[in-house]
């Protein structure tokens, strides 16, 4: 299916590696070195319907060709960090705007020293849980701050997650439709991924339905009998891809079109 998909949409001049994960998990994911990876479970329901899987592997391979890069639990933990250092510097100019009020405190000690006796105490205690409370009310805004601004954070890096994943459907139905597999195959995955409990309570992903929308209106927009025929000269004119176990002994490495040999290629170069 990657051989197909990648002929016949001019994206094997590069390699690509594929693996199966041993999980019963409705899921699959694209991440660095061109890595695509299905899970066991899901596999196993769409098996017999090679036109879905094919579907599931363009959605995959779009996230690599749109460079659709997920942040890593490092980076954002690194975005929380400078959320948090943000929220001290802010809290801090707002402080510093209220330096005016500490004059009026130096003031009413020293009134406390020149009074003495009971008032200077009572004054001196009084300008003491002041300053106290001043404290405590600029830690809750730096607490408020951080939160309201991590929560801005997650919502944005959802949005942006959900607009991925309408770009990945869209571009992984073209792939999968140049290379000749059935449209429908798409909307069965979808159904399929519809399955899984915890879909309608995800932020990072659209809505089932919402993404079978936008794909019934894909299609026909752009039929995938049109976008079959465009491509079979494609295929017809390259040869199908070699393959061979990855250096991490856990995937395939689908080769590109230049073969799976760096001496191969030299020989070819220069063989004369």
């Amino acid at each position: 299916m990657v051989d197909r998909i990648a002929r016949a949409n001019k994206l094997d001049e590069k390699s690509w590696q594929i693996v199966i994960v041993p999980e019963y998990n409705l899921n699959a994911f694209a991440t660095n070195i061109n890595l695509i990876a299905l899970y066991n479970g899901i596999l196993e329901l769409l098996v017999g319907d090679a036109s879905a899987i094919a579907c599931l592997v363009g959605h995959e391979i779009a996230h690599h060709t749109e460079t659709h890069t997920a942040l890593t639990p490092v980076e954002k933990a690194a975005l929380i960090t400078k959320i948090e250092q943000e929220a001290q510097q802010e809290a801090l100019a707002k402080k510093q705007n209220a330096q005016t009020q500490a004059t009026g405190i130096s003031i009413g000690r020293s009134a406390a020293r020149i009074f003495g006796g009971r008032a200077g105490r009572f004054g001196s205690a009084v300008l003491g849980n002041v300053s106290s409370q001043r404290s405590k009310v600029s830690q809750e805004k730096i607490d408020k701050i951080v939160a309201q601004k991590k929560e801005e954070l997650e919502k944005t890096l959802a949005e942006e997650d959900r607009k991925r994943e309408f770009e990945a459907d869209k571009i992984g139905y073209l792939y999968s439709a140049k290379a000749g597999f059935e449209a429908e195959g798409c909307l069965r995955a979808m159904k399929v991924l519809g399955q899984t409990p915890t879909a309608e309570f995800d932020t990072t992903h659209p809505t089932i339905p919402k993404r079978i929308e936008a794909l019934k209106d894909l299609m026909l927009k752009f039929p995938a009998i049109s976008l079959a025929e465009e491509s079979r000269a494609i295929i017809s004119e390259t040869k199908p891809l070699t393959y061979d176990l990855s250096k991490d002994r856990k995937s395939l490495r689908l080769n590109s079109s230049r073969g799976g040999s760096s001496v191969d290629d030299v020989e070819r170069l220069f063989d004369n």
